[in-house]
């Protein structure tokens, strides 16, 4: 905050005011929407290139204080976007305008309008090649991409995080080679990449930001990378450094990230007051980070509603968690309209989960079945065993315990075929102890093993526990 006040100082006796406008951020980018519609395409990338070096100066300021305030003050920082394309408009183009386009198009998108968001990163891309120095690449691509993953398949993102990475590095812009990195750990960790190769692109990610000292990048990676190694199995830990810890005190989007991934593991494992406390803490503090769209605003929607749906059935303040698991519904929904690859197979599950609340078992039987068949459509194998996984869960309380272990097994081998051995361990010994009694309210129980996973009683057939049996032995002797 103290060098955003600093290049706030500098801009202001550049004759460039950003305090004391009190506009909300609508409206600011509402204003620059108007602005632009006086201009076509053809005439913003045909925009003379500006000579004058103050005003060289200036937007460089500018450009640099947009990453800064994006996580700092995301409230104000749209300001900033529109004085980047004002005075690229009045006085020329520079190699820091394409940043105002592409933010831009970010937080169009983030308001909801995903075509328009997405049209303007196009533009800001085929600015790059306009303005005589691609300087402003790494940062151009890195947003861009994080939009683009919302029309196209979030797999194709990976690739462009890899040359967003790349293209900084030409410059010398390590922040934006960091973000990059940032960008490609999350994505791989939520396209369903492989987590041993995940792994592998954490811990490389990692070194990077320690040799450049950028512990806030790092402790985020490390977060993803707690998350890893828990699905894997591994007792091994990140070597979290105390800066990094104490960021958890002051830094919003710090504690986003940590929050959330203590609430995912926490859900995937079936612990219930791992899940409640961090989901939580999570909403407590997502109101008050990134300004921008990014790709982890999806899947944290996702699992958020996944994790109300769940809560709720388990609750006593279920109306309110059915409440909040709708509107992460409605919102993949409406991403599944620009990206049904990436976005339908989620809004399935969210529909499956809400009919289990709402005893309309018909319905969450239609919902789960197109859930797996979408996900394994579109390689998401991560959701895939997923949605195997919830609707075995929802099979199980209805007491068709052959439908579910059938499931339980085809969620078995997903997740071990993503490289989840720790999970493919919690969910034999879910279903392994769950031999014995009935079938009521299993999927509620509040009892727990020492991995915190629900406990349950199916009464399941031998040669259905041998095949997880075997399974089990497959998974053992690949990790070894």
């Amino acid at each position: 905050r103290e060098s955003i006040e600093k290049g706030l100082d500098i801009l202001s006796k550049l004759g460039i005011e950003l305090r004391g406008d009190e506009s909300s951020m609508e409206a600011c980018v509402q204003e620059t929407k108007s602005l632009l519609s006086g201009y076509t395409d053809d005439r913003i990338l045909n925009t003379r290139r500006t000579t004058d070096p103050i005003m060289i100066i200036a937007m460089k300021f500018l450009g640099k204080m947009e990453l800064g305030m994006t996580q700092i003050m995301p409230k104000s920082v749209a300001r900033v976007t529109q004085r980047i394309i004002q005075l690229s408009l009045l006085h020329g183009m520079s190699p820091v305008s394409p940043i105002g386009f592409v933010h831009l198009g970010s937080y169009i998108a983030k308001f909801g309008d995903i075509s328009r968001g997405y049209h303007y990163v196009k533009l800001a891309l085929s600015l790059l090649d306009k303005v005589g120095s691609r300087e402003s690449a790494g940062e151009v691509i890195c947003i861009g991409t994080q939009v683009a993953a919302y029309v196209e398949p979030v797999q194709a993102a990976l690739e462009c995080h890899d040359e967003g990475f790349t293209a900084a590095m030409a410059y010398g812009d390590v922040i934006q080679a960091a973000v990059n990195n940032l960008f490609l750990c999350i994505s791989s960790f939520f396209a369903g990449v492989n987590l041993q190769t995940t792994q592998e692109k954490c811990t490389k990610a990692i070194k990077f930001m320690e040799d450049k000292k950028l512990v806030i990048f790092m402790t985020k990676v490390q977060y993803i990378q707690h998350s890893v190694f828990k699905l894997i199995g591994t007792d091994e830990e990140p070597k979290f450094v105390s800066e990094g810890q104490n960021m958890l005190a002051t830094n919003n989007s710090v504690k986003t990230v940590y929050f959330y991934q203590k609430a995912f593991i926490s859900f995937t494992f079936r612990s219930y007051e791992g899940t409640k406390e961090n989901i939580g803490k999570y909403l407590a503090c997502i109101g008050n980070t990134w300004a921008n769209l990014f790709i982890n605003h999806a899947f944290h929607a996702f699992y958020i509603g996944l994790i109300s749906f769940w809560l709720a059935r388990k609750s006593g303040d279920g109306n309110q968690w059915i409440e909040r698991g709708k509107l992460s519904k409605l919102a993949l929904k409406k991403w599944a309209e620009s990206s049904s690859w990436t976005f339908e197979n989620k809004w399935y599950l969210l529909e499956a989960e809400e009919s289990f609340c709402n005893n309309n078992y018909d319905t969450a039987k239609t919902y789960y079945d197109k859930a797996i068949s979408s996900a394994k459509d579109h390689k998401f194998i991560n959701e895939e065993a997923l949605a195997c996984e919830l609707a075995a869960y929802f099979y199980l309380e209805l007491g068709q315990k052959d439908k579910a272990v059938e499931l339980f097994l085809l969620a078995h081998e997903k997740y071990h075929e993503w490289g989840a051995f720790g999970k493919c361990t919690s969910l034999y010994e879910f279903v392994s102890s769950s031999i014995g009694t009935g079938l009521t309210n299993t999927t509620d129980t509040d009892t727990s093993d020492s991995m915190g996973q629900e406990t349950a009683a199916p009464n399941l057939e031998d040669d259905m526990l041998s095949s997880l049996d075997e399974a089990l032995q497959r998974h053992t002797d690949m990790a070894s």
